[in-house]
């Protein structure tokens, strides 16, 4: 059963021992109850972020070096797992190249040199600057010289928004078991302003962050071993010398 904005207020007022609207408004309670939200999809990040991957395409541009919203870029991007881009689109037999990730110090020339040469070109790179819906840009190196309809495609970590309206339902892994714990960290902040209950609210964010603890256990135990693992995200194939690419 999904777990909705409504289910969330009921039970955080069941906790408030408020059944009707007396202390705390329902903007106070959604307020609350989008903090908690978020800060267990966080702890769901911290253990199992793959839950929140999705997958996006867009069209290269020739001679367009950074894409951003207006490019295709979803507004929901959190953080990036994986890009690939083909430079050779209209070749039917070319196939996209997985770009690694690169900083911007580490470009020993001017970012938007276009003869960056036939191995950087096998072996592409991208980096991320930026923020927001203006500002954010995904760029590449070597320039893509050539326009492909879905040539870019990138694999994302994206964030879950606001629960607004009451039909809203939490985006987390089994939401039927670990749904409440929102409740339980609204609640405590609630009861803490003014310090009306300061014991309840002390247990009750007692009982959020043992839950959660309980929720990462569980997500981690979902792994296999092999796969517990740290990403090296500035890795390159191996041979690859990164003083020849950029």
């Amino acid at each position: 059963m999904a777990k909705t904005l409504s289910n969330l207020r009921t039970t955080t007022r069941v906790l408030l021992d408020e059944a009707t609207t007396a202390d705390w408004s329902v903007a106070e309670v959604d307020t609350a109850i989008n903090y908690a939200y978020h800060e267990l999809v966080t702890a769901i990040m911290e253990t199992y972020e793959e839950y929140f991957i999705k997958t996006d395409t867009f069209n290269s541009v020739a001679n367009q070096q950074e894409y951003g919203q207006s490019d295709g870029l979803n507004s929901d991007f959190f953080k990036i797992r994986r890009v690939e881009i083909n430079y050779d689109p209209s070749n039917s037999n070319a196939s996209p190249e997985r770009a690694y990730p690169i900083i911007l110090d580490d470009i020993t020339r001017d970012v938007g040199n276009a003869n960056w040469g036939v191995i950087s070109r096998s072996h592409p790179n991208y980096y991320l600057i930026g923020h927001g819906s203006t500002n954010m840009k995904l760029g590449f190196i070597p320039i893509p010289d050539e326009a492909g309809t879905n040539a870019i495609k990138i694999w994302y970590v994206y964030m879950p928004v606001d629960l607004s309206a009451i039909t809203d339902e939490i985006d987390i892994p089994y939401p039927d078991r670990y749904g409440r714990l929102i409740s339980y960290g609204a609640a405590a902040d609630l009861l803490r302003k003014g310090q009306q209950e300061e014991a309840a609210a002390l247990r009750y964010r007692a009982e959020f962050e043992m839950g959660l603890e309980k929720m990462k256990q569980q997500l981690e135990d979902r792994k296999a071993d092999d796969v517990k693992s740290i990403t090296d995200v500035l890795a390159l194939p191996q041979g690859i010398d990164r003083t020849n690419i950029i």
